[in-house]
This record gives C-alpha cells, structure tokens and sequence, in this order.
C-alpha cells in the first residue's frame, strides 16, 4: 500500500506497481461483513488499464501509469488524516475540504439524514414516479408519527393522528447501535404506553411475509427477497393485545428464493421502477451507497411502500456484491481521471 509516497504490497511486502487506495473507518463488525478476503482478492488483482475503453485511454496514456488493482487501508482514527495516505477514495468531511482530488464517499452531511427516520423517508413522500414511468407502479410511506417524549401520551397521540392497529414502533435515531435496529409491533393503543421514546410509530402494511431489499452502488441495482413479518388478520387483531419484540426484519439466512410462496407475492418489483426509485432518491439523498426496505400491499400487484433506507448496507449480504463494487470503485477512478487537465 502507498503511505507517504512508498508502495508496498499488503500481503508479502513485496513491492508492485501502484495502485489505487481506498481508506476506510469501519467498525470491526462492518469490516468482517464487508472485507472479505474473496473481495480483497479480486479488487487487488484488478489491473486498471484493462477496465478502461480504448478511447479513454488512448486519451489519458500521456498522464496516468497502469494502475494494477485496489487496496483497502484502515484510516488510524488516533491519528490526523493528514498524516495518513495518500488516498484515492475515502470517507471522511475534513479531508475532503483540503483534499479535492480524493473521492469522497459519502458526504456526512447527507448521511446524517438517513440517522433520522423521521427525515429518512420524507425524499419518497416527495416523489411522483408515475411522471417517470408511466403505469409501472405506485411508491408511497406507510402513514407514521414520532413520538419524542412521555410515553403516557402515545396512546391519545395516535388517536389524534388516526393511526391503525399494528403500529410498528422504530427508534427515532439509526446509530448502528443494536437498540436502533430493536423494532416492536404493537397490536392494541393502550399497551403503546409501554413504548420507549424517542421512537417513529408506522402502520403495519400486510405485504404477504415478503421484503425486497434494493442494494445501490452507484448506478448498479440489486434486488433480493427476504422473509419479513407475516399478515396481520382483523380476527387476530382482535384476538392479541401488546407490545411484542420483533427478530431482524429480514436477514441473509431468512431468503425466500427456495420456499413455495405465491408467485403474485414473491415476484419483483418492476425494474423500470426501481431504476427510476434508486436515481431520484440518489440525486435527493446525495448518496451513491444505500439500500432500500420496500414491500408490496398484499392483494394487489403494484402498490409499495418502502418502509426504511440504510446507508452503506450489509453489502456482503448482496450476490456478486465483490464484482458489483469493484467495477464501482474503477468508475470513480476513471470519472477522476477524465476531469482531470490534460498535460
């Protein structure tokens, strides 16, 4: 790897052609998830020069050396950054500001927004995707509140707004934490007393036990199934009364791609849709990695809420997730080359 000048492989120390440096600040959790050593392996191996066009490089032979491969570097968060490096893409506001040729992903300011899930959703409230792709589908939110404080005053709270039973009850703030993924369904208004604010209550959606995750990386979709929360029947609304704790919504190992489903259930969003949905919420959000939680109404084809959207995702989860990010880190690379001056 390249610190101050110097190229070393990161394996053997032998030393190799320069390449391309990625630095990262990952918890230990999200690296294990993330970094992985079949990923490491083909973003090393990548040799720059052949991922570009002919005329790209006929362009820029004059300026740039072939640049074999990319190499992932730990940023030491005790030291400055500016002692660190150098670095071709990296996450981090500062360095950003006195360092313009580095890539950064993403601006922190925009990701604050998603910590917010009162904010998080309010870019899908805004849009209209039927001007864009005609009769593909509708994408709304389910009807939510956030409740900030005295839990004793959720119960009139949701009787003011006109909220339906189940209410599912999500913490205001997503700050990785295990808390902020701890999700609640509430079947009866009394029993949302025993809620703990800050929190966001939805209305649960019937969406036939089936969440599609979309998994963005620049301009790459990705779509995969998961088994989420089952239907809620009006006879077992009246029969159950509570709050109850919810396991992870959806998870790698919770896959429908092998369980006999109904069809009209399990089958994919429409890829006109999704193409649209990920560029608006790109350009609103400023983001280029994110994923989003979307279900379909149960009984019809083409009504869906999303109902979260997570920055910088379990990308390990994703298939193909080490080919689809490698050719994104070469994009930004070659976006950077091309704006550079010529010679």
């Amino acid at each position: 790897m390249r610190l101050n000048g110097e190229i070393y492989d990161g394996e053997d120390g032998v030393e190799e052609e320069q390449k391309h440096v990625v630095g990262y600040a990952l918890t230990l959790k999200k690296k294990n998830s993330f970094l992985k050593p079949k990923f490491e392996r083909l973003a090393r191996s990548v040799n720059y020069c052949m991922a570009l066009s002919l005329v790209n490089l006929c362009q820029m032979l004059s300026s740039i050396r072939c640049n074999k491969g990319i190499l992932f570097v730990a940023i030491d968060l005790n030291r400055p950054l500016s002692d660190q490096g150098p670095f071709d893409i990296i996450l981090h506001k500062d360095y950003r500001q006195t360092h313009p040729e580095v890539t950064v992903l993403d601006p922190p300011d925009a990701i604050q927004h998603l910590r917010n899930r009162q904010s998080m959703l309010q870019d899908v409230v805004d849009l209209n995707l039927s001007d864009f792709c005609g009769n593909c589908g509708k994408v709304g939110v389910p009807r939510q509140m956030v409740i900030k404080k005295d839990p004793l005053s959720i119960p009139d709270e949701v009787t003011k707004a006109g909220l339906k039973l189940p209410l599912v009850a999500k913490p205001l703030v997503v700050d990785g934490s295990s808390k902020s993924h701890e999700l609640f369904l509430a079947y009866d208004q009394f029993s949302l007393s025993e809620l703990e604010p800050p929190l966001v209550l939805q209305e649960f959606v019937n969406h036939g036990g089936v969440l599609f995750k979309i998994y963005v990386v620049g301009d790459a979709i990705k779509v995969v199934r998961r088994f989420s929360l089952p239907n809620v029947s009006k006879s077992k609304l009246a029969k159950v009364a509570g709050v109850f704790p919810l396991t992870r919504v959806s998870s790698a190992a919770a896959s429908d791609d092998d369980a006999d489903l109904d069809p009209g259930v399990t089958e994919l969003p429409p890829q006109p849709l999704l193409e649209r949905l990920a560029k608006e919420l790109h350009h609103r959000l400023g983001l280029r990695l994110f994923n989003i939680d979307m279900i379909r109404e149960h009984g019809t084809r083409d009504i869906f809420y999303v109902i979260d959207i997570n920055y910088f995702p379990g990308y390990g989860k994703m298939p193909d997730y080490e080919n689809i990010f490698t050719d994104f880190l070469l994009s930004l690379v070659q976006s950077k080359y091309r704006k550079r001056p010529a010679n």
